[in-house]
């Protein structure tokens, strides 16, 4: 992560929703099957119209090592969203342990491993400064995309074609499973078919060396969940070091 005087490291794909930055959409029709179409719109739509939520989800992550060597890293992510204004992300793991707090006025960092964090005079809401955050800081927070108010435009941004692959099993929760496209990304989804939850998503970077993979499978949701301010709070933890984001030169 950007932070000055900070030797802590952490892997340098920062994942969103449906992997932010992939290519635009073309001017050529997208090929979309309609029923692939109407289920993810309406995972969208659920998650649109939560003014608060929180998740907790089980991050995989592949990387491929010089040697050629696939690796696996397992982590754990939490997060409190209400909107327009707050989130916090926690995420504890073998390549990232660290935190974000968001209270509408400034965003801190804290890297656990560090013991450091950063504070930044962040955008007023959550849409602005995850816009800024990507140009000044360089990075997102995990899953930062599911956080957005406009959330269908970020998520069929850079769709080419889309399929519903057939029904399965996610953690006993009965799901349509859907495939997407993008230029560099193919992306799967699970969402519920009661309520229309998103249960898990996989990421495959198909210009990547050995053609990684980044899943997560949600453990836990709580739409409409009642957040105080307190949530949002950062309080440095005893001998935590301030330093200062590394911001990204135009």
């Amino acid at each position: 992560m950007p932070l000055k005087k900070s030797r802590w490291f952490v892997s340098a794909v920062c994942i969103s929703l449906l992997a932010a930055g992939g290519a635009a959409r073309a001017e050529d029709k997208t090929s979309i099957e309609p029923r692939a179409e109407r289920i993810l719109k309406a995972a969208i739509g659920h998650l649109e119209a939560a003014k608060s939520f929180k998740f907790r989800g089980e991050l995989n992550n592949e990387i491929q090592l010089p040697s050629g060597e696939r690796i696996e890293y397992a982590s754990v992510l939490q997060a409190a969203v209400r909107r327009p204004d707050r989130f916090w992300t926690r995420v504890e793991g073998e390549l990232r342990q660290g935190s974000n707090s968001y209270d509408g006025k400034n965003l801190t960092h804290l890297e656990l491993g560090g013991n450091a964090y950063a504070v930044w005079p962040a955008p007023p809401t959550i849409d602005e400064l995850l816009d800024a955050m990507k140009v000044k800081l360089g990075f997102l927070p995990p899953l930062s995309n599911i956080m957005r108010q406009k959330l269908e435009q970020e998520v069929f941004t850079g769709l080419q074609s889309g399929s519903y692959i057939g029904e399965a099993v996610v953690r006993g929760s009965k799901c349509s499973h859907l495939a997407f496209r993008q230029e560099n990304i193919d992306l799967q989804i699970w969402v519920d078919n009661g309520v229309p939850v998103i249960r898990r998503i996989v990421l495959t970077y198909k210009k990547l060396p050995g053609v990684p993979q980044y899943g997560v499978t949600f453990t836990e949701w709580e739409f409409n969940a009642t957040l105080p301010d307190s949530v949002f709070a950062f309080d440095p933890p005893p001998g935590a070091t301030r330093v200062e984001f590394e911001i990204v030169k135009p």
